[in-house]
Parts: structure tokens; sequence; C-alpha cells
């Protein structure tokens, strides 16, 4: 069992700008297309599509402005182009958004803009197959439709072959894509299965109802995705008539961020994209205005599973407009833990499991969502009263100068954080496509500027009955209409913009293992702590700390009630510092900091810069040595455990669950309250109930200790931190507490067999397979069967389970292939997952056992081999520029006796592999007739 508490200013901080952009609510419509690498192609011409011009001079864009450190430019053609450099990053992100949605679509083509989305991977005739491409360079890419906008980025290593194949591409693409027949036949069954299993998350279908009843006309009505008939039914020639008016140089924006050469990149993007010619129509305009609302509007969803919700829709202006920043500042005065109104009212005193108030408009007048989650048997009409009246202000509970301080202080915090991300502040940047890119920052020097009196206005402005959907509609005796102004004139908002505020620059690191190891170090301290450090200087002057508490045999402490629960009660504060104080803290501190348990140790991890970390530590050290573990929260928390296991009883995964537990119970020959024991949803209820405050503060009195500690820091590391690590954690000894006994994972023998669980209601199913067999991670098969599955189900859509289940076939959205084995003992398993359409159950299964028993018989091919290779170490190469990964990586390579050595030993392992060394560890390894195949999903009259 494991559990959290997480307590992150950075994350409120960023909140607002996430609400802005709508993130939080209306979330884009996104294809997992995480995809690698292989040796970088020659770079392409500039494309030839119908709206190029003959070859010859290409004029070089114009500079049109400079606003904290991210440059302007604009093409002749009206692209515009927008670079942020940092050369401190080792990696280099490229964007192009479109400034089209689902707002643009027509009815009868709902959904179009998200299904073209997919059909822009499926090729141009320089670029045939754009997934094997990105793989075949170790690129991770994606696409993400929303409402007012479509993009498309690609994040690899910095590598200018790379950058020019990614600006050659989208240069291809915005003009030569395919979009065929053939394509979409099998594209829109992919998407029929996404849209399906949106509709299994009662809570989605539940914005969708309410947001299809606040909007009589405009499009922000009608979920991103669009309805299955569309999905089903759209003509090739519309998907082809929108590609062709909406994907074109004055409509798009391309960015690029990381390292890079700038000069380079402008130099090619107007070579590559100069001769794109601008057709001589002009971009469609949606010109729809939702008239004012003339009443309240209600809605009811009934759905198995799930728990009971409220949600309140409030329409507003625009994103543009200035009443934005102050409807930010009033969602966060009502939302925040513990200080927010809707927190205070409604989850603190247990009637509702969670509450909030989030959402922005967007390009064009939007909404607010308010929101309560409650417990089984909640009473709706209570809670209903108590949120409506809490958020359209009529109760006497008023803000005060304290509450608004906060929000302003994060603000600002966010306002700093933005600018030590440049690859993340694009993606930001991008939902604004349809608006301008410098309303990001203006919404940040708002914020700051608002004033109660502003929360004030804009609540009693919109959040009134006559502007709000909540399920109903009841006629009223006088026709009330909130008029929604309109937003001024851009330049007027952003005339007084000011740049934003700079941070400390990070020096260029190549995260090689051979410099991951110079930069390490060992030192034990005379308290027994292991202190692990890998210094350099990073953007902002960033650090990351992780330590690791250890103690216990794994089937001793499994008997202990709760143990995952004390952690998550440590945000809860100490007798030296309260809750609310404790956020205050963290905030001025600009620092995240999580603590996570479990029955044989914690975790705590720190995110933070340099000068703060040894403060936000001895907030920690009080934290973990002297929790106040009250007993409300501890009631609230055990409630909310209690309705999340009775609200999941309906989830496909539970139910598939429940239906092989016994199966492997037996096989291992365990009982109730042994670790390896699959416990039914009523088991955990019972464990979840019977566990006590008392429970939780013996376990913590007895082991918490740090008798076995290790603490690893990555980043700027500031001076003296050994002597604090030392004075903090040092004397935290419990001689009494048993020592830390490592577990070893055995395999099991699991027999075949075969189990069909029944989920009524639900349109999409799912599946797994799995075969248990030994094998640990310092096995010479280890490496060579890793390759195989990678092969079989890795990587993206270049896998061969993708290839034909999801390309070819067009059954499963998603559907792939991992392998887990033990680094201590010799547990390892294969396992396959995916989802599909009910129907399809039995092709689904089919087309697997086809693809295993293929790589069986024949092999992988050298081809194969090699872009698996180059997957699996780019991947591998990117996640060691995460600072926080490296921490994670250092405490584990501690705890194996490893070092980088043993890393790069690896690395070159994977780099030797042969095609016969593949085949024969799969061969050896998976026995075809030892599955355990289980599906679930409504399968109607089939067994």
């Amino acid at each position: 069992m494991r559990n959290e508490f997480s307590m992150s200013p950075r994350r409120w901080a960023l909140l607002p700008l996430t609400l802005a952009l709508g993130a939080v609510w209306a979330g884009a419509q996104a294809d997992p297309l995480d995809a690698r690498a292989t040796p970088p192609a020659k770079a392409a011409k500039a494309p030839k599509g119908t709206g190029a011009t003959p070859a010859g001079p290409v004029a070089s864009a114009r500079f049109v402005r400079e606003i904290g450190g991210i440059s302007e430019y604009r093409l002749a053609n009206g692209l515009q182009l927008l670079l942020f450099p940092d050369d401190a990053q080792s990696t280099t992100t490229v964007n192009i958004t479109y400034r089209v949605g689902s707002r643009h679509e027509s009815p009868g083509e709902y959904g179009m803009a998200h299904l073209l989305e997919h059909l822009m991977f499926k090729g141009t005739p320089a670029h045939k197959d754009i997934s094997d491409a990105f793989a075949r360079r170790g690129m991770r890419f994606n696409g993400t439709t929303t409402s007012d906008r479509t993009n498309y980025f690609a994040n690899f290593n910095a590598d200018p072959a790379t950058l020019d194949f990614a600006l050659t591409l989208e240069a291809d693409r915005m003009v030569n894509s395919f979009i065929a027949k053939s394509d979409l036949d099998k594209e829109m069954t992919v998407v029929r299965n996404e849209y399906e299993r949106g509709e299994n998350q009662p809570f989605a279908v539940l914005n969708k109802r309410v947001i299809g009843a606040a909007y009589d006309w405009h499009n922000y009505g009608h979920d991103t995705i669009g309805p299955k008939s569309d999905i089903e039914n759209v003509p090739i020639e519309r998907l082809q008539a929108f590609y062709k008016r909406y994907y074109r140089p004055d409509n798009a924006t391309l960015m690029v961020a990381g390292r890079f050469d700038p000069k380079a990149v402008l130099a090619r993007v107007s070579q590559l994209f100069g001769p794109i010619r601008t057709p001589a129509t002009p971009i469609p305009r949606p010109y729809t205005v939702e008239p004012p609302q003339d009443g309240e509007r209600t809605v009811v969803v009934r759905r198995v599973g799930g728990q009971p919700a409220l949600m309140a829709y409030y329409h507003v202006p625009a994103i543009t407009h200035p009443d934005s920043a102050p409807l930010l500042v009033l969602g966060m005065m009502l939302s925040l833990q513990p200080s927010g109104q809707l927190y205070k009212e409604l989850v603190e005193p247990k009637v509702a499991l969670a509450a909030g108030l989030q959402g922005l408009g967007d390009a064009d007048p939007g909404g607010v969502r308010a929101f309560a989650v409650l417990p089984p048997g909640g009473d709706e009409a209570a809670v209903e009263k108590k949120l409506l009246d809490i958020v359209e202000g009529r109760t006497e509970s008023r803000f005060d100068e304290s509450e608004l301080k906060r929000v302003r202080d994060m603000a600002l915090v966010s306002y700093r954080e933005q600018m030590k991300q440049p690859e993340a502040l694009i993606q930001q940047i991008s939902n604004l496509g349809a608006t301008d890119w410098r309303l990001l920052f203006q919404l940040m020097e708002d914020i700051p500027k608002v004033t109660l009196a502003d929360v004030e206005r804009v609540r009693k402005a919109y959040l009134r009955p006559a502007n709000r959907t909540l399920g109903r509609y009841f006629p009223t005796d006088q026709v009330e209409r909130v008029e929604i102004p309109v937003a001024p004139p851009l330049e007027q908002r952003l005339a007084d913009l000011k740049g934003p505020p700079k941070v400390e620059e990070g020096e260029r690191f190549d995260p090689t293992p051979q410099r991951l190891a110079e930069r390490s170090a060992v030192k034990r301290l005379p308290s027994g702590i292991e202190l692990l450090t890998l210094g350099k200087q990073t953007r902002g002057n960033t650090v990351e700390l992780r330590m690791q508490l250890r103690w216990g045999e794994r089937h001793e402490t499994f008997r202990h009630h709760g143990t995952d629960l004390i952690a998550a009660l440590m945000g809860e504060g100490s007798p030296s510092v309260s809750k609310q104080a404790l956020q205050d803290k963290l905030i001025a501190l600009r620092a995240e900091l999580n603590i996570t348990s479990e029955d044989q140790g914690a975790t705590l991890t720190i995110s933070t810069e340099k000068d703060k970390l040894i403060e936000v530590l001895a907030l920690a050290a009080d934290l973990m040595q002297h929790p106040l573990l009250p007993a409300d929260a501890f009631d609230r928390l055990q409630r909310a455990s209690v309705a999340g296991l009775e609200g999941s009883r309906q989830e496909l995964e539970v139910l598939r669950q429940a239906a092989t537990r016994d199966h492997y119970n037996r096989a291992r020959g365990v009982k109730l309250g042994d670790p390896d024991y699959v416990m039914s949803i009523d088991e955990q209820l019972a464990s979840v109930k019977a566990t006590t405050l008392d429970d939780l503060k013996r376990f913590h009195a007895d082991y918490w200790s740090a008798n076995d500690a290790r603490v690893s820091v990555v980043g700027a590391i500031p001076d003296g931190l050994d002597t604090a690590v030392e004075q903090l954690f040092g004397g935290w000894k419990k001689p009494s507490a048993p020592a830390f006994v490592q577990p070893v994972d055995k395999a099991d023998v699991i027999p075949a067999a075969r189990f069909d669980a029944i989920a009524r209601d639900k349109t999409s199913a799912a599946m797994k397979m799995r075969v248990d067999f030994p094998l640990n991670d310092r096995d010479a098969d280890y490496i060579p069967l890793s390759l195989a599955v990678h092969i079989l189900g890795g990587g993206a859509l270049e896998n061969r389970l993708s290839v034909r289940i999801r390309q070819q076939a067009g059954l499963s959205y998603g559907v792939g292939a991992s392998l887990s084995a033990a680094h201590y003992g010799d547990e390892a398993d294969l396992t396959i997952s995916g989802t599909f359409a009910p129907q399809n159950r039995e092709q689904m299964l089919t087309l697997v056992r086809e693809e295993l028993e293929r790589l069986t018989r024949d092999g992988i091919t050298a081809s194969e081999l090699e872009r698996a290779k180059k997957d699996v170490l780019e991947g591998r190469r990117q996640a060691r520029a995460s600072d926080a990964v490296l921490s994670m990586a250092l405490i584990t390579q501690a705890d194996q006796g490893e070092t980088w050595a043993q890393a790069a030993q690896r690395d070159a392992a994977v780099q030797a592999a042969t095609v016969d060394q593949v085949n024969q560890a799969w061969r050896k390894r998976i026995k075809l007739d030892g599955f355990v195949v289980s599906t679930v999903g409504d399968f109607k009259d089939k067994p």
C-alpha cells in the first residue's frame, strides 16, 4: 500500500496559468505518440506542396519583439516564429501550433480537428512513416487538440541534425500530408475507442453534459473529441478541405526552445517555410456569439460506478478580458487548502471529499466550474445549497487581505518558475495559440494587482443563478440575462506589459555516465547517514533532494495497519507549524516538499533553490520527527479512502482483478495477511476501517527513524549541507527499531488460464495477458529480452503490436507490452495490455496471439533491433537530463552497490546485443502456453 502527502506551492503557483489556459477541465485531446531513435537523415529540401513558390531567394525572418528571453519573428507569408534559447538545457523542443480547434468545426464534422491531428502522423510523400522516423532519432513527440488550437511537438536530446529533421518535417506536413481515405478508415476506429474510453469516466461525462446544456449555439458546447456519429461518418473530402483551409503559414506559430543555435534556426526556418505560399482565400473566422443565458439550467447524468459529484458552470468573458485575473484569484481563494472557503465549509466538515472553483474563458467567452465530490450517501441537496451559496456569495464569510496576499505571493513564485523551464513554457504558450503569447505574462503581472473589491465585483457580475448551468432547468417569473462584456483591443491590453524577471543561468552539461561520475560524490556522516551528491549549476539555482529511510522485515511490518497514511498526514503540520503556516512557508521558500511512506520505509523529496534548501530541510525534519497527526484529518483521510474504494467497484481494472485474484492467490499459496496476497475491495475496506489513529502513532514511534538513511542531492548544492543533514537527522535514532531486511522476490508458477469479467454500461473494454517466469535484471538474458519486449510492444507506434492492432486493424487506441524483473530475487513477468470495443474482444486477442507466435517463430530483424537500441539509449539519456531522476538514481545505485560505471556498462550491453541473443532470450524465457488472459467489458450476451 502507498499514499503520500504532497505540499507544493509551485503546483498552486502554476495553477493560475493552468486555469487560464483551460487545461484543468477542457484539457486537450492528446495521442500518446511518445517515441525515439536512429541516425539522422540528410536535411530535406523545402516542401514542394501546392502552396510552395518556385525556388529562389528566400527573405529572412523579420524581428518583431523580445520579452522574457523569447524572441518573436515573422516570415513574409505570415508564419510566426518564437525562439527561447537556453544553452543550459541538454534537450530541444519544437512545437508548431495551428490556430484551429473544435471551435472551427461545423455540424456533421464535430471532432474533425482532433481526427485530423491523428491523420497528420500518417505521412507525406517525403516522410511516409513519421512515427518510425521519430523513433529512429530518439524523439518524444505528441499532438494535442483543444477548442481553439491544435499543436504538434517533439522533444529530443539537443542535436542539429535532429532539429533540422523536426523543422523539415513540420514544413513538409503543413502542405503535403496524405490525409488519405485508407488511413481514415483505420484511424477512425482508434479515435472511436478513445471516445469510448472517455465515456467510461463519470466525471468527464458529467462535464460533457454540463457544457452541452450551457451553450445554445457556440461550439464550446461540444467536447473536442466529438460525437461517435461524426467520428464514424465524416467524409474524407471534408477532412481534406479542413486541412487545406487551416493548415497554412499565416495560421501557425512555430516555437523552438532549449539548446539550439538561434541564427542557424532562423536561417533554416526561412529556407524551409519561406517558400510556402499563403493561400489567397482568407482564413475563416468563427463569428457565432453565445447570447446571455436566461435562467438556471440543470442536467442529470446516471452511470455505473464512480462517486456522487456536483458541477456548476458560469459563463465568463474571453481570456483576453481584464476580468480574467480577478476571476483566477477568486477561484484560488475559494479553493486553496486549507484556507479556501469551499475547503473549510465542505471538505473539513467531511460533507464533501473535494471541492473547488476552476477554469476561465478561452479565445471567446468561456466558463468557470464549481464542483464538489460527495461521499457515498452524502446529502446532495445540502452540499449543493452550500456549494452555490459560497460560490455565489450568499454567505457571511468574506475574504481578507491575508488570503489575497497568499495568492499574490503564489503568482510571484509562478512568474519565476515559468522562466526556469523554457521547454515547458512554450507548451503553455501554445495553449494561448488563438490569442497572443504575451498574454501569459500579462496575466502573471495582473494577478498581484487584483484587489478584494475586484474579486467581489467579478463574483457579483458572473457567478449568478441566471448565468449558471447545474443540471436542471427551472423557469422563473423574471428573466435575468448576464451580458458578457467585449474584451478591449489586444494592443491596448498589452500596452503596459513589462518583461518577466531574470533567473540565474545554468551551465551546459551533458549527462553522460562519465560526466555524471565526475560530478558525483559519496560521504558517510558521523551518524552513519550516507550523503550522495551530484553538483552542477542549474537554471534558477534549482536543487533536488531525496531522502530514503528504511526499517523492518516485510512480513512483520505488513501486519501493521495504516503505514501508508502516516506520510499523508504530515501535511497537517507539527506542534511548531500549522498546516496553513507550513503552506505559507513553502510558498515563501519557493519549494515543493513531498513525503511518502509504506511498510518498510519512507521517502522525502524536496525541490527548491540553493539558498532555500537547508531551511526547507529543517521544515521536513520537524514534520517527519514531530508530526501532529490530528484526529480530524485522520478521519477525513480514512473516509476519503473508503469512499474511493467504494466508488471504484465498477472500474474496469478493479473488476478484471476481482476475476483473477483467487487464481493468483491459490497459485502463490498465500492467504489474507501475506504481503503477496491480492485483496478484494471488501478486504481492503475492512483493513482501512480497522485502522486507528493509535496504530499510526505507534508505528511512527516504533519504526520511523534515521537508523538506515540515505540522502541524495542534485543541482546547485549549498555550502554546509552535510552539517545540516547531520544536525537535523543524525540524532534521530531508535536502537530498538527493527533493522531493514531486503525483500527477495521469488518467481511463482502461475498456471495458464482465461477470465472474462462483465462491466455493465462501459463503452470500452480492456484486456491483460501476463506470463510469470524466473529472471532478474542482472541475468545475461535480461537486456536482450527487454529489447525483444520493446520491439513487441514498447516505444510508441513503431512497435509490432501498435502497427498490427492500432495502425493496420484500427482496433485499439492503446496497446503495449512491458517487462518487469526483480533486482533481488528472480520474480519476472511479461504483461500485454490494451483497450478495445467490447465486440472486438476475440479479434483483439487473436491479433495479439499471432504477433506473439510470429516473434517466437521468426524472431526480430536487424533493423528492428537497431531502432530499439537507439530508442532505449536515447530514452536513458533524456531521463538523465532530469535532476529528480538523477537523485533517485543515486539512491538506487547506493542500494545496489553500484556506480555510474555500471550504468555505462548496461548502456554498452544494450548497444552490443545481437539479433541471435535477443531471439534466444525470447524463446528461452517466454512460453506462449503460459499466459493468464483476462478481459473486462460490457460483453452483452457473450460469456
